[in-house]
């Protein structure tokens, strides 16, 4: 792909405005498409009006695999819902392409209920991101967490904040949000809460992976997030361990600006249970997963729009926003309104599949 097909306008409108219209333009899109596809939907069995779309494009015993997924966290979904809307006009228009032996995978809400309602977790409460650990053994624990939890549920704003700000400032900036958003599995009415067994969309997950037998096949997996790091940028995550194949292959591929939490070098954290883990688990050192984070308001803004929205969802808590408030103040902050923050989101997944497939192929032009 050259830069002028980077540049290429795009319309407003792939940026959906509810979890519906996300699907529709979605399926719209899908059934557009010229070059050969399937698609399977999982539907939630006590909500059959949620779905996660999926659909593989190209064919069938390609031995390379581009996986895009949207919607991990729910309310997140709008940006990942207009990238793979984009990417499949660009497939149908001929400005992107796929070589004869890769495949595209494109896994669409895959939260569909957090889609629907405004929210990052599902309909459990599970955080889909951090639900990926070995439910057989013991649960892991996050000390940080047991120790915040009573501050969180300090009903008075202003004293909670000066516990949480003396909590902060004595621990540091980064232990405090491994503790706030690192995941937990002992707080189940509480923040990025992990379950105590596998979600819906891990189900899904697990179940595409066996049934496309990706394990036989080198992937590159991209998951569209937004909420961190600088507003409008698109980082490149890769949590593969930091001296593993994998993250040489993600720096070759996306260059030496991939960030690291493990090293320090991200706007993320080091986190439990991340779906990361699930497809690291079947990848080769010549495969890796990267999220691709797109910043909006900041890390303070995040955590105070999720306390505001986990108590209106949780109910007999003193003047908590209504479920409606806080659904709004958080597609504010996770879908910003701004034409320009969509069209940073657009190019700059543009131009990270593009470094994908070309690593795929071999002819990664990024500095190891």
């Amino acid at each position: 792909m050259s830069y002028i097909s980077l540049l290429q306008a795009f319309s407003e409108d792939i940026f959906p405005k509810d979890y519906r219209q996300a699907c529709d333009l979605w399926q719209e899109a899908l059934h557009r498409l010229s070059a050969t596809h399937h698609q399977n939907d999982f539907t939630l069995d006590h909500v059959q009006e949620l779905r996660c779309q999926t659909a593989w494009v190209g064919p069938d015993a390609a031995p390379k695999v581009l996986v895009l997924i949207s919607g991990t966290h729910g309310v997140e979904g709008y940006a990942g819902s207009a990238v793979e809307l984009d990417c499949l006009r660009q497939l149908d228009t001929g400005l992107l392409h796929l070589p004869p032996d890769t495949a595209l995978l494109l896994i669409h809400a895959l939260n569909p209920w957090g889609y629907a309602n405004y929210r990052r977790c599902d309909d459990q409460g599970i955080d889909v991101n951090r639900n990926f650990i070995d439910f057989t053994q013991p649960l892991p624990e996050n000390p940080g967490y047991l120790e915040l939890q009573p501050l969180l549920g300090i009903v008075d704003s202003a004293v909670r904040e000066r516990a949480i700000h003396s909590f902060r400032n004595r621990v540091g900036q980064r232990e405090y949000e491994i503790a706030y958003s690192g995941g937990q599995y002992a707080d189940p009415d509480g923040p990025f809460y992990g379950g105590s067994g596998p979600s819906f969309s891990r189900e899904v997950i697990e179940g595409l992976i066996n049934g496309f037998r990706l394990s036989e096949r080198q992937l590159a997996v991209i998951d569209v997030h937004t909420g961190l790091g600088p507003y409008g940028y698109g980082e490149v995550i890769c949590d593969h361990p930091a001296d593993s194949g994998s993250v040489r292959t993600a720096r070759q591929w996306f260059g030496p600006g991939c960030g690291l939490p493990d090293r320090g070098t991200s706007c993320s954290v080091p986190k439990l249970g991340l779906l990361d883990y699930g497809w690291h688990k079947v990848m080769g050192s010549e495969s890796c997963f990267v999220t691709l984070e797109f910043g909006t308001l900041g890390t303070d803004s995040l955590f105070a729009v999720l306390h505001d929205e986990a108590c209106a969802w949780r109910g007999g808590v003193p003047d908590a926003l209504s479920k409606d408030e806080a659904g709004a103040r958080m597609e504010a902050h996770f879908n910003p309104q701004d034409i320009g923050w969509r069209e940073a989101v657009i190019f700059r997944a543009r131009q990270v599949i593009q470094q994908a497939l070309q690593g795929l192929s071999g002819n990664s032009g990024a500095a190891k």
